[in-house]
């Protein structure tokens, strides 16, 4: 008898021993469970592709709605101010019947981090821009953009491509001296139209004194060889600028590269497009008054060429590039 109630005993220890460590196993797998779970579903571990994106330098799409929301668009321009009036000889995207309500045509836009501080607004953080030019005269990209109200004592100066500037921009001030197929060679010659009558540049900056030059001339140029004296005659020009507006600051645009594929004239090409800027940008360091605009910083593709897409003839921008070219202007200037 008191064996088998031995036996009973040491077989309910043993059950209970069992049990104990079944619960054991239990909590332990709880807490385990309960842990990863907590881990898998942490906010703070979440990754976003936004962020992945941005961390491993890829470039980003610039939509007209990010353009549209650094520059305000008016449809109108103040006609008061501009001298010349020969009109657009270029379509926009409504005219054609094109749609470029999808992001710009071929347009991604890097920055040039550290190494190069003058970079278009909106850019995302990657590779250098091939366009980028390491130069003190190369007008610098400045933290604040200005608003329309800085070109009011402007003067804009240039031909055809200036012109499409001037009425698809959506610029609302500053006085506009155009002319299509106006040259550096021919600027003292050519004839704008204004109320009052036939005038030169150089009359139309006889008069009124102007803060700031804008010159978008030697598309025109391209074919004016040897490029030693298109050096000079720039300078003479650029010269005759100063002597006129002693206390103006000259911007002097880069002639903006062509899509070549519809070009029809064999000298207006990228290479002498390369040729002209390279002379200009002399210009700008032989003259302290004067500075270089570097348009093709946003309207390249980067590989030398203006964006495919952003022209209907490889030569006068859409409206929308003009409107990201005013947009860079903004926001480009000397202090």
């Amino acid at each position: 008898m008191a064996n088998r109630k031995s036996k009973r005993r040491r077989k309910r220890r043993q059950d209970g021993l069992v049990l104990r460590l079944l619960i054991l196993v239990v909590l332990v797998l709880v807490v385990f469970e309960g842990r990863l779970i907590h881990t898998m579903f942490r906010p703070g571990d979440v990754v976003d592709s936004n962020t992945a994106d941005t961390a491993s330098g890829n470039t980003q799409e610039l939509s007209d709605a990010d353009v549209q929301s650094d520059n305000a668009i008016v449809s109108d321009l103040d006609h008061t101010s501009t001298v010349s009036e020969d009109g657009a000889p270029f379509a926009n995207s409504e005219a054609t019947g094109g749609s470029l309500d999808l992001p710009l045509a071929g347009l991604s836009i890097s920055s040039k981090s550290e190494a190069n501080p003058s970079v278009a607004a909106g850019g995302s953080q990657g590779a250098v821009n091939p366009e980028y030019i390491d130069s003190s005269v190369v007008v610098p990209l400045q933290t604040t953009p200005v608003d329309d109200s800085y070109f009011h004592d402007a003067v804009l100066i240039g031909d055809s491509r200036m012109e499409g500037f001037r009425n698809t921009s959506g610029i609302t001030q500053g006085t506009f001296l155009t002319s299509v197929g106006m040259t550096l060679t021919s600027i003292s010659d050519t004839k704008i139209q204004t109320a009052d009558g036939n005038i030169t540049v150089y009359q139309g900056l006889s008069g009124t004194q102007y803060s700031k030059i804008y010159l978008m001339l030697g598309t025109n140029d391209l074919g004016f060889y040897p490029m030693e004296e298109f050096l000079k005659t720039a300078e003479s020009v650029l010269d005759q600028f100063h002597q006129l507006q002693p206390n103006a600051v000259i911007y002097v645009c880069s002639v903006i590269y062509v899509e070549e594929s519809k070009v029809t004239t064999d000298y207006v090409n990228n290479q002498n497009v390369i040729s002209v800027n390279a002379e200009l940008l002399k210009c700008c360091e032989d003259l302290p008054y004067c500075y270089y605009l570097n348009l093709n910083e946003i309207l390249s593709d980067g590989n030398h060429s203006l964006i495919e897409g952003a022209s209907q003839d490889g030569v006068h921008l859409y409206a929308d590039y003009s409107k990201l070219m005013l947009g860079y202007m903004k926001s480009h200037y000397i202090t």
